[in-house]
């Protein structure tokens, strides 16, 4: 459930060493802040996937006064928040939303398999992880909240775009300049949780 490991460095990599993040991942988390403002405002945060750390520290860097809980297989140390280092299969909404205080202002989700290099089969995977990463957002973002989710395209993509319709009214398509030219994935941004319930299993 960590993100995707590769590690060929480049100009982003290179720029987030010298800027003291983590990950190159960080940049396409600041494109998407710049062009759909989803951290305004936010008090609670939950980062799925959150390993190796660099989109929890962007979001600390803009929210110094949030509660922000991570939660990854992948181990971190100096966390700039509360770390669950176990499953999301093995984590009830609950636990989240006890963590934080109360309901969650945006979910944020960079999750991707390790990838096997057949297409399908990669596809497949991170749209579980995605489906995944939506469940937790219908039971724990507040009505009215946000959710940006990592997704790999493919003939699954449309499908769990109709989901994440259903459970926020604004849902818009977002390719970041840092995203690999050889990448398939791209990031659904998502606002305006509808009101509840949400459903507890959005599989189609």
């Amino acid at each position: 459930m960590g993100k995707n490991n590769r590690k060929r460095p480049d100009h982003w990599s290179q720029r987030a060493k010298d800027e003291g993040y983590a990950a190159r991942s960080v940049y396409k988390l600041m494109e998407i802040e710049r062009r759909a403002q989803v951290f305004r405002k936010t008090k609670r945060i939950i980062d799925l996937g959150c390993a190796p750390g660099s989109w929890s520290a962007y979001a600390r860097k803009l929210r110094p006064n949030a509660k922000i809980v991570g939660i990854d297989i992948q181990a971190i140390e100096h966390y700039p928040g509360i770390f669950f280092h176990q499953s999301i299969l093995d984590t009830a909404p609950n636990v989240f939303i006890n963590a934080l205080g109360g309901t969650a202002d945006l979910v944020i989700s960079d999750m991707a398999p390790n990838t096997s290099g057949h297409k399908f089969t990669d596809h497949v995977r991170q749209i579980e992880l995605a489906h995944m990463a939506l469940n937790v957002a219908a039971l724990t973002v507040k009505q009215g909240g946000a959710f940006v989710v990592k997704v790999f395209d493919g003939e699954e993509a449309h499908d769990f775009t109709l989901a994440v319709r259903k459970i926020f009214k604004k849902v818009r398509r977002i390719k970041p300049e840092a995203t690999r030219n050889e990448s398939v994935e791209f990031f659904l941004v998502a606002s305006e949780k509808r009101e509840p319930p949400a459903p507890v299993n959005t599989q189609p």
